[in-house]
């Protein structure tokens, strides 16, 4: 009799083995923490107010993260940039155009219009070279879109 019951609790091990207490332990998923895009200390407030415009534009959270990364990559370059408004302008243009393809073409209205008001207010006036100040703005302000973008996404 015994040796009947050895045998069956052999048999049951060897069929379902050590796996089956496991099933008394019944784990709990844990909650994985979200992973930020980028790391990117918060701006000036009026910066903030300035751009926050871009927030309001985007909505779709891929080309949120996306523009984010772009733009924030664009502010870290220029910053070395020994160029023109005009060069810059057509920098960030190509760019772009490169990055998204034809992703973001009419898709979001009013876009395109904005980053040209925002470029023409940090580099004031005719094409002329840019100086340290008018790269450190742009730096700023890129950088704060892409700091708004995240904030939603």
């Amino acid at each position: 009799m015994y040796k009947n019951i050895a045998v069956l609790l052999c048999l049951m091990y060897a069929v379902f083995g050590s796996g089956f207490l496991d099933l008394l332990d019944n784990p709990k998923p844990q909650p994985k923490p979200t992973a930020k895009i980028l790391n990117i200390e918060k701006p000036r407030q009026e910066i903030i107010d300035r751009v926050s415009i871009f927030s309001d534009m985007i909505k779709d959270p891929d080309d949120r993260a996306k523009i984010a990364i772009f733009n924030y990559d664009f502010a870290n370059r220029v910053t070395s940039y020994s160029a023109t408004s005009q060069n810059v302008n057509d920098v960030y243009t190509l760019a772009g155009k490169i990055f998204f393809k034809e992703t973001l073409v009419d898709k979001y209205e009013g876009l395109s219009e904005e980053i040209i008001k925002l470029m023409e207010e940090i580099m004031q006036g005719d094409n002329h070279s840019l100086d340290q100040i008018e790269k450190q703005k742009l730096n700023e302000y890129f950088i704060a879109v892409s700091w708004v973008l995240i904030q939603k996404g």
